[in-house]
């Protein structure tokens, strides 16, 4: 049975298909007819173009008229049992059902992790997002509270925190929904390559399905999937102190930096600590603080952004 001609290139499904490998049946762009010649095992391929470029394909093997059963994964392309032996003895060969059956499931399985992983790093995103907003109203409220008590004396104290931590907020939201969006476009992406997973359901030759699903396959690898960042925060030691104490009144006002934990924890590769000779040790990458055990090391910290180094 004749395959229908489809004019875009069977290798990238991108390119116009212009050119036709009669050893390979399939449609090239000039792009990848450059790169399937380079190859040595396809180096002397023929290729046709023009309105006819294309003939009428069976399912049977051109040279032996055998059923096509395997598929040589060295050559990718499809071959007879005759052809196996005599031309691809030495490669690697499936049967064309079991490579479908193959692929498609782990291009299942690339989708479906890949979507969830995505899906719960943008929702720890958003619950930490929500916990700093808290955290910030907590803040503002406490020295707000103090401002109430002091009234005018401490007023200005009052006004400059409030900017400090409003621009801070402001700062890191800012940074978060940048974060938010990176993962957005990632998920997108790769809902993008479930709707063309489902698309392949309705093709119903195996070699088309085999090719389109190893496309699929090398885009949803491709999908940046970062880590979660560690969190901003904010937090205020209050302190009690009397009129003539006003530049005691206030507690300090520290900030959570966001920190994207790919990035940062490249950045402190191999660090080595030049006080100590032992060979594992652990760091905080937050604090920068370096024990022999990371159970010394949680004696002495809150945070918990810990790595073996």
């Amino acid at each position: 049975m004749a395959q229908v001609a489809i004019s875009t290139c069977d290798i990238c499904v991108g390119g116009p298909g212009d050119n036709y490998c009669e050893q390979c049946q399939q449609l090239f762009c000039d792009g990848c007819k450059i790169s399937h010649l380079r190859t040595s095992m396809s180096k002397n391929h023929t290729f046709k173009s023009g309105p006819d470029k294309k003939p009428d394909v069976k399912q049977n093997c051109k040279e032996h008229d055998e059923n096509v059963i395997y598929y040589c994964m060295e050559c990718d392309t499809p071959v007879c049992k005759i052809c196996a032996i005599k031309k691809h003895k030495t490669h690697d060969l499936s049967e064309i059902k079991e490579s479908t059956k193959a692929i498609k499931s782990a291009v299942k399985n690339n989708i479906e992790t890949k979507i969830r992983n995505l899906q719960s790093n943008i929702s720890k995103i958003d619950q930490g997002r929500q916990k700093y907003q808290t955290d910030v109203k907590k803040v503002m409220h406490a020295i707000q509270e103090e401002g109430r008590q002091l009234k005018e004396l401490i007023e200005k104290k009052v006004e400059a925190f409030i900017i400090s931590i409003q621009a801070n907020e402001a700062k890191n939201l800012q940074t978060l929904q940048s974060i938010v969006n990176e993962f957005q476009t990632a998920l997108d992406k790769a809902k993008e390559q479930q709707k063309m997973y489902e698309d392949t359901q309705r093709i119903e030759d195996n070699i088309k399905m085999l090719l389109r699903l190893k496309q699929i396959k090398s885009e949803i690898k491709v999908i940046d999937e970062k880590l979660v960042p560690v969190m901003p925060s904010v937090e205020y030691d209050k302190r009690k102190a009397t009129k003539i104490e006003l530049e005691k009144l206030f507690g300090e006002l520290t900030f959570g930096e966001i920190i994207k934990r790919k990035e940062y924890m490249k950045q402190h590769k191999n660090d080595r600590d030049p006080t100590t000779d032992k060979k594992y040790r652990y760091r905080c990458f937050v604090c920068n603080i370096a024990e022999s055990s990371k159970g010394q090391l949680l004696k002495v910290l809150l945070c918990d952004v810990i790595s073996l180094i």
